[in-house]
């Protein structure tokens, strides 16, 4: 139930903050220790791997990265926590971004993204590739470390692969998404992250043990881009698809994404790169032809107490003959959430409420412990947005419908997918 209407943080999940203080030690010292980016050599076999960065993994564990557009990455900046955050930089100015930021503030995981899967589609042949001032450029295993090799150059805390779009005909494309993972198997490094940027349908029943498969054959951890025309996880079967899989593949990045990332983290993800705009919290088909438009942004915000964004005018319509919620926030200090408006300064505060809400909301998944904690605390969200819904719709004398996602994710999480199978995709994937 609701326990505390003013600021609309459930109490219960106050009963988590102890959990921080039982982790292991070890782990935690593991983590900041990789934090700081240390570098280290390893040799396998006759072969000197590339210098790359110690543990990734604990570098990419339980960490929530803010995905941002070069222009406003400088805006989000001081709101995005060093030890359990970061920024994933879109755009053409985000290696010179990157590399400013790192250079000021090198504690700060920074990475960038080529958005590649926004511009081609995948072939066997050519999984990975790249929009030049030249033309596209279609990358072998060579072309591919120069390109990742650039992205540390330009200070990256590790580097993210240039992934083509692999489509969802589970037929013709499970040899593409091979092809990636093949390919990116033949890197011998370990500062990387190979981008997976797939249509929702393999989350589907039929395909989501071939997509597991093959991001456990990976020699690197998987970050996942599901596109869709709007929420990928409104389709049938792909909440319980992606569940699955953060279950099952404990490598697993949930990228470009929204509070998905939490359910996946709650889950077993490793960690999630959340979109700080729409067009940025899932994956976009690539249309050639079509520009990037000039629209103005209007603002949205994410009502933590909802588990959902919504545009000020929504807000503004709901509680235009009542008090008007409020937020408590370093950037609101409970102002009304109905403040904002589409001047620039409006739109840019919005945007630091709403990642300062992530991460407070963040900070409590962070003091749990993983597993059946982790998942209770989650629960509780999903009841308590669900008892707010239910508040807002009295107080206000309006329908407020509770999301179709929100629903999903209340439902008893399904069982993790079957191992068998994962040998042959990592004979099949072993570089040759």
């Amino acid at each position: 139930m609701v326990t505390d209407g003013r600021n609309g943080r459930p109490a219960t999940v106050s009963e988590n903050r102890s959990a921080a203080d039982r982790r292991s030690c070890a782990g935690r010292f593991a983590a900041l220790t990789v934090r700081a980016c240390g570098v280290a050599e390893e040799r396998e076999g006759d072969d000197l791997v590339r210098p790359g960065i110690e543990g990734i993994d604990e570098l990419l564990r339980d960490r929530l990265l803010i995905m941002v557009n070069d222009r406003s990455a400088i805006d989000v900046l001081p709101y995005v926590p060093a030890r359990t955050g970061g920024l994933v930089l879109t755009g053409a100015a985000a290696p010179v971004r990157c590399r400013e930021i790192r250079n000021a503030r090198p504690e700060m995981v920074v990475v960038t993204d080529h958005g590649s899967h926004t511009e081609h589609i995948a072939s066997v042949d050519a999984p990975f590739g790249l929009k030049t001032r030249g033309g596209w450029r279609e990358l072998d295993v060579t072309g591919l470390n120069e390109v990742l090799d650039g992205q540390r150059d330009n200070r990256a805390s590790y580097a993210v692969t240039p992934t083509c779009f692999i489509e969802g005909d589970e037929t013709a494309d499970l040899p593409v998404l091979n092809a990636v993972i093949r390919q990116a198997n033949q890197l011998r490094r370990q500062d990387t992250v190979v981008l997976v940027p797939c249509s929702w349908r393999w989350l589907r029943r039929s395909c989501v043990s071939h997509l597991s498969e093959q991001i456990q054959a990976c020699r690197h951890p998987v970050a996942l881009i599901l596109q869709a025309d709007g929420d990928p996880l409104d389709r049938v079967q792909a909440p319980e698809g992606l569940r699955q899989l953060c279950r099952s593949c404990p490598r697993l990045v949930l990228w470009r994404t929204d509070l998905a990332a939490f359910d996946a983290m709650a889950h077993g993800a490793l960690g999630a790169a959340v979109g700080a705009s729409a067009v940025l919290r899932h994956g976009v088909a690539p249309r050639p032809g079509t520009g990037g438009g000039g629209h103005k942004p209007y603002p949205v915000v994410l009502v933590r107490r909802l588990l959902r964004y919504h545009r000020v005018a929504t807000l503004q319509d709901w509680f235009a003959h009542i008090a008007p919620w409020t937020c408590d926030c370093a950037v609101c200090g409970g102002a009304a959430l109905t403040r904002f408006t589409d001047s620039d300064a409006h739109t840019v505060a919005a945007l630091r409420h709403t990642v300062c809400e992530l991460y407070g909301l963040h900070e409590e998944l962070d003091a749990t412990l993983p597993g059946d904690e982790r998942i209770g605390w989650w629960r509780q969200q999903l009841a308590d947005a669900w008892e707010y819904h239910r508040l807002l719709a009295s107080q206000t004398d309006t329908e407020v419908a509770f999301p179709k996602v929100l629903q999903s994710w209340r439902r008893p999480c399904p069982p993790a997918l079957p191992m068998v199978g994962r040998r042959r995709a990592q004979d099949r994937s072993r570089p040759s």
